[in-house]
């Protein structure tokens, strides 16, 4: 008597439908889990950011100095000015620093901001759209400064006042 090694077509076809009922059942899991991450991942910035406006003006202030500054000593590359109430209102540009709390539509300056306050592996800003990155330097025409989080569909946001120094983040 012979004996036949192997599997039938029956049960390789039932292996593989479970295979596929399992798949099935956790993908959705899995996919939450990266609607989750992203979120998280913009949570985190958001409050990076936050932290880096209130970290600088405590530097303003335990410096002393009052009004608008071109470089706020002690503080990163002491590359950042402020407003006159000592909130981020610029950076890199020393004397040539804008110090109002007025972005006016002024993408740059909302980039120059976040590349100043932020350490260097922090996620990638730029303020031109039709640049990669994982966020979109967007000005109003106010005093905020709105980071558009473009590495999901499920967008999010980041948006920094000028003029009061409050960080909100947006999840949609």
């Amino acid at each position: 008597m012979s004996r036949k090694n192997g599997f039938s077509m029956l049960e390789l076809v039932m292996v593989i439908l479970i295979i596929a009922i399992i798949a099935a059942t956790a993908m959705p899991r899995f996919m939450d889990n990266s609607k989750q991450a992203h979120a998280s991942s913009i949570a985190a910035t958001g409050g990076a950011l936050a932290s880096a406006v209130i970290l600088l003006r405590g530097q303003w202030v335990s410096n002393g100095q009052l009004g608008e500054q071109d470089n706020v000593n002690g503080y990163g590359n002491s590359d950042i000015a402020t407003t006159s109430q000592g909130w981020p209102s610029d950076a890199g540009r020393g004397s040539a620093s804008n110090h109002s709390a007025m972005i006016e539509g002024d993408h740059r300056r909302c980039r120059r901001i976040w590349q100043g306050l932020l350490v260097k592996s922090a996620p990638s800003v730029v303020a031109d759209e039709t640049l990669k990155s994982d966020y979109l330097a967007v000005a109003s025409s106010g005093s905020l400064c709105v980071y558009q989080y473009r590495s999901n569909k499920n967008h999010g946001e980041i948006i920094y006042n000028l003029s009061s120094g409050d960080v909100q983040t947006l999840l949609h």
